[in-house]
């Protein structure tokens, strides 16, 4: 069962990297981050009916239905503040901040799943934070050149707010996972989550139904593949919370953002990806006591 839950979270983690890079090289290439949104958040769901007419629908068991609507209604949120996020900033300096996700976790899986953390999670939480600290400017050593920590980039602020809300719909994930499949709460929650953030976007802009058609017909390939990779991704990383504690799951999620860094700085080509590579690094390794020492 470890080996097996290794081998998704690895393999569901590369391809939601690859999926990072691309939707924030496309983002720079001047798409409407709106557009994306929706587009990638209901193709990723609907790129699995195909396989869920083979196998079939699952039983819905108790819980199912009420963790379904909280996960979805934090996850409408925090997916609509990272797209934001990797609109304004680098995806190398936006996906780490996903890795403060795993030590609010250790408190909400004890809330919600009464998981209770253990000391090894809490040096691991302080250790993650260091990383963050170190990722957000705030040593001497490693300074933007125009002497502003990061802090103070909205992309970053969006992407903080995210994670927290993440942190708090990640039981929710399991509890969905678990009383159905990962192909069907995956199916159901992301078709729901594009289908919710295309009409809350009609109420602010009429014309938004012009801008979708608009965005998916002249950059089709570039949606398909960011749904694709996501798809994939999401399924795998889902399946991998049959077989094991939230706490492990999420912090062996946080993969995704190391593989994000180092795939952007090799295609992407950004900046200072050095300190960003260091405070990752860091971050992840206090991550490593919850999964190894809990």
């Amino acid at each position: 069962m470890t080996i097996l839950f290794l081998a998704l979270m690895l393999s569901g983690t590369f391809a939601l990297g690859i999926s990072d890079v691309l939707r924030r090289k496309h983002l720079k290439d001047g798409l409407n981050d709106q557009a994306l949104l929706v587009i990638t958040l209901f193709l990723t769901g609907i790129l699995l009916l195909p396989i869920l007419v083979l196998v079939g629908i699952p039983e819905i068991e108790d819980g199912f239905w009420s963790a379904v609507a909280i996960t979805g209604f934090l996850n409408l949120i925090s997916q609509n503040l990272f797209v934001r996020a990797f609109k304004l900033s680098d995806a190398s300096l936006i996906a780490p901040l996903r890795l403060i996700i795993p030590p609010l976790v250790i408190f909400t899986g004890f809330l919600f799943l009464n998981e209770k953390p253990s000391l090894a999670g809490v040096v691991g939480i302080f250790i993650t934070m260091s990383g963050l600290w170190f990722l957000l400017g705030g040593g001497k050593i490693f300074r933007y050149q125009n002497r502003q920590s990061s802090i103070k980039d909205r992309g970053v602020a969006y992407g903080l707010i995210g994670s927290v809300l993440f942190a708090a719909s990640f039981p929710f994930d399991k509890i969905a996972v678990v009383r159905s499949s990962a192909l069907f709460a995956t199916f159901f929650i992301f078709t729901s989550l594009g289908i919710l953030t295309y009409v809350i976007n009609m109420m602010y802009d009429r014309k938004f139904t012009t801008t979708v058609i608009e965005s998916f017909t002249q950059h089709c390939k570039a949606h398909m593949l960011i749904s694709l990779f996501s798809s994939v991704g999401v399924v795998l990383t889902n399946q991998a919370l049959h077989y094991s504690l939230v706490a492990y799951a999420s912090s062996l999620k946080r993969l995704q953002a190391l593989w994000t860094v180092v795939i952007a700085g090799k295609f992407l080509e950004e900046r200072e990806m050095g300190r960003r590579a260091i405070a990752t690094l860091l971050m992840f390794i206090g991550i490593l006591p919850s999964v190894f020492l809990n």
